[in-house]
Order: C-alpha cells, then structure tokens, then sequence
C-alpha cells in the first residue's frame, strides 16, 4: 500500500492516505519495507532501526513484538500517527525528538525539542562518578596514560559519615542527575541548566524516576545559578557535559544535529569556552578532596589538561575514554589540603 505511493511521499500524501477505511491500510510488514525504503532515500543510515521504533511506539509495543508479527494490519488512528512521524524523521528531525523520549543509563527520559539529547558517551561520566564515590575502578572504562606517572587515587574524597553532594552544571534533560540520583540513594545532587524548558524536562525525569526529592534544579547560567543555594562547605563532586563543539563545525554536523538548541552545543571558538569558566571557579565549590568530572571532545584532553595545570588547586588529572576508545571525560582532584 504504502509502497506504490513511496514517490510522492509528501505533505499531501499524509492528507491523502489518512482517511483509509481500516481495511485498506497496510500491515507490519508493508509500513517496515516502505518506510526504511523512504528514510534510505533520506540519507539516514539507521532507517530500518527507525522505523521499526516509529512502529513500536504508534502499537505501543517493542520492536521485538513489531519485527515478530508481520501481519499486524494497523488501525486508521495508528496508521495516521505512524504517517506523521515518519515524515518528521524524514526531515532528518533527530528520532528522540519524533518519539519524545531517549534511553540513557536504562533509564527512560523525556526529551523535548529545545533541550540537548542525551549521548550514550555521557555515560562515561556517570561511570567514572560511581567509581570515584564508591572507591573502585571504573570497570568498562579504559584509563588513557597519564602525561606524568604522578599517582592518583581513583577514590576521590575520601569516605565521609555524610552522603555525597554532586553538582551537575548543564544538566539538559536531567540524565547525569537522574542516572547517579538512581545509583546513589543516599546522594544529594543539585543541577542546573540555563534554559527553562530544559529544567522542566529535567524535573519531570526526576519525578518520574523518582529522585526527585533528591535532586534540586536550579536555572541560571553556570556558577551563577548557585547564587544563593551552594552548600558552604562545597560538593564532593562537580560533574558537567558543557557545550564543547567549536563554533566553525556546527554547520558541518549531521542534519540531525541542526535541530538541536545551538547553545547546547556551541563551545566558542576552540570548544572550550565553558570548561574555562568551570575550571577557574571549580575549586571554590569543590571540598577538599572533591573531584570535577568534565565531558570533552575526542581530541581536546591534552587542551583540557592544559587549562586544569593553570592553576594549583588539582592534582595530576586523569582522562577516561567511552566504550569506542576515545577520550571522553577529563577527571581531576582538588587537592586534599
């Protein structure tokens, strides 16, 4: 059904097919081989993937129960709205966006267009939290060598009668928070993020996971969201996923990526605008001990290195690198005294 009409995939073809008597509208197994046809056409690499997620969120089913009944023939109302977000993912809209949601750490997150989409990267940074507070090496991360063979303790501050305070600075959808907020029961985490509807998405997260108690949101740009509300006698940890992407690049990103707030994602001109200003103010919030853990690009841990030796506060850092083997958080400790 959908196949004869694939060359005229438009707009009007929506409007044309919505109506369908339900007896004519196509089955599983059609919606899989037209649709993956069509976003092939678009230039998107994961288009079968796609749509077979598209499918499973119209029949609120998984994409296993859609791949194992082909002949599932869609009702009218699902074969529109299955319709409408197709087309939507063929205008290269980022598939979390169409679906309002994104997997990150197992955890189901909203995700709105406007806020920033949860990276599987990320998730390095809250590995390397984990093993820094729990006191134990970060087992599916890979330590890149230090540039001196100067000692470190992976374990951060050391343990304390107190539970842990963590500040996630851009916190976009809530993941980091949420994530430690899930791992860490006994944690208090602040996070902050300047633009409104990204501290909405983030404390919807957080109700929804239910650490919402736990983690305090607070909008406002950087260090100056503290205002008022930094604990005076600083955090154990600073975690942050700053926009690092250099401002010449942007425009030679993936279509997907042009969705997204630029904000989220323009560093300045080297990438590296924020983490100037975390590393400069980081060791007046840090306790003693404390650890600042920042997300970077693959090629900017020797850049990040540089900015954390201008100043005395930190020991020698360490860079973990993601599941592909590239550098992906620069991890440094505030001195203990």
């Amino acid at each position: 059904m959908i196949r004869a009409h694939l060359p005229r995939v438009s707009g009007t073809f929506l409007g044309s097919l919505a109506p369908l008597p339900e007896r004519l509208c196509p089955n599983v197994e059609d919606c899989l081989g037209s649709g993956t046809l069509l976003l092939e056409r678009a230039g998107i690499e994961t288009a079968r993937l796609d749509v077979e997620c598209l499918l499973a969120h119209v029949l609120a089913s998984t994409r296993w129960q859609v791949i194992l009944e082909p002949r599932r023939r869609l009702r009218q109302v699902e074969f529109g709205r299955y319709l409408a977000l197709l087309l939507r993912r063929e205008r290269r809209e980022p598939l979390a966006y169409v679906l309002g949601t994104r997997e990150f750490w197992s955890l189901p997150l909203a995700v709105s267009s406007g806020v920033l989409i949860p990276r599987p990267e990320t998730e390095t940074l809250v590995e390397a939290s984990l093993a820094i507070l729990r006191r134990a090496p970060p087992q599916p991360l890979r330590r890149s060598p230090a540039p001196t063979p100067t000692p470190w303790v992976p374990g951060g501050p050391a343990p304390s009668p107190q539970p842990p305070v963590i500040l996630d600075l851009c916190t976009g959808t809530g993941a980091v928070a949420v994530a430690l907020a899930r791992e860490l029961p006994a944690a208090r985490i602040i996070a902050t993020d300047i633009s409104r509807r990204a501290i909405r998405v983030a404390r919807a997260n957080a109700e929804r996971h239910g650490v919402a108690d736990r983690v305090t949101f607070l909008r406002g740009d950087l260090w100056r969201a503290l205002d008022g509300h930094a604990p005076a006698d600083g955090v154990d940890l600073i975690v942050s996923n700053p926009p690092y992407i250099p401002s010449g690049t942007l425009a030679t990103l993936m279509p997907e990526v042009q969705w997204e707030p630029r904000r989220a994602l323009d560093g300045g001109r080297d990438g590296l605008q924020f983490h100037r200003e975390i590393i400069a103010a980081a060791p007046q919030h840090l306790r003693p001990g404390g650890c600042l853990l920042l997300e970077i690009g693959a090629d900017q841990a020797a850049a990040v290195r540089g900015l954390l030796a201008t100043t005395t506060a930190f020991e020698v850092p360490r860079v973990f690198q993601d599941l592909a083997g590239r550098d992906r958080v620069v991890v440094a400790r505030r001195h203990p005294s």
